[in-house]
C-alpha cells in the first residue's frame, strides 16, 4: 500500500512536470511525441506540435498537427488535423487523420526495398501512454520496388 501512494505521487509529478514544459511551447501550441514499433520503419521516434491551446484543464479541442517520424528503417512526415480531450493540462486522448509522406532506407520491414517513396494517408489513436496507428500509401517514386500499395500499422506509447 506504501508503495501505490509513493508511485501515484511520482506519476502526478511527472504529469505536472509534462504540463509546465508544454506550457513553455506557449499559448496555442502543444507537443507532441511518442515512440513506436512500426511498419515498415521497424521502431521509431516521433516529434511534433499541435495547434490545439494548451492549459485546458478539462475540455475538448480540435486543431492542426505537424509531426516528424524518423526510424531505424525510414521516415515520416505528417501534417493533418487532430482532435482531443484534456485532462489537468494534458491531451489524454486524441485521434489524429495525417497526409503523410514515407521514405525507405536501409531493411525496412514488409518485403520492402530501401530509397523508396510512398504518399498516403494515417490514422492515430493515443490513450495515454498508449499509441496505435494504420495508413496507406501509394508509391511515388523510386525504382525496383513491386509494392504500388502499402499498408503501415504501429503500435507503441506517447501522447
Amino acid at each position: 500500500m506504501k508503495g501505490s501512494g509513493i508511485s501515484l505521487l511520482a506519476a502526478s509529478a511527472v504529469l505536472f512536470t509534462c504540463a509546465g514544459s508544454a506550457r513553455a511551447y506557449g499559448p496555442g501550441i502543444s507537443p507532441t511525441a511518442g515512440v513506436q514499433i512500426t511498419v515498415p520503419q521497424k521502431l521509431s521516434v516521433s516529434a511534433g506540435i499541435s495547434t490545439i491551446p494548451f492549459g485546458n484543464v478539462y475540455g475538448s479541442g480540435a486543431g492542426m498537427v505537424f509531426r516528424l517520424q524518423p526510424g531505424l528503417a525510414g521516415g515520416k512526415v505528417q501534417a493533418g488535423l487532430r482532435s482531443a480531450f484534456s485532462f489537468f493540462f494534458l491531451q489524454v486522448v486524441s485521434l489524429d487523420i495525417t497526409g503523410s509522406l514515407l521514405y525507405t532506407w536501409g531493411d525496412p520491414w514488409g518485403d520492402l526495398q530501401p530509397d523508396q517513396t510512398y504518399l498516403g494517408g494515417e490514422l492515430r489513436a493515443c490513450t495515454i501512454p498508449l499509441v496505435f496507428s494504420t495508413g496507406v500509401y501509394r508509391h511515388v517514386a523510386g525504382g525496383g520496388d513491386r509494392h504500388e500499395w502499402l499498408v503501415s500499422a504501429g503500435a507503441g506509447i506517447g501522447f
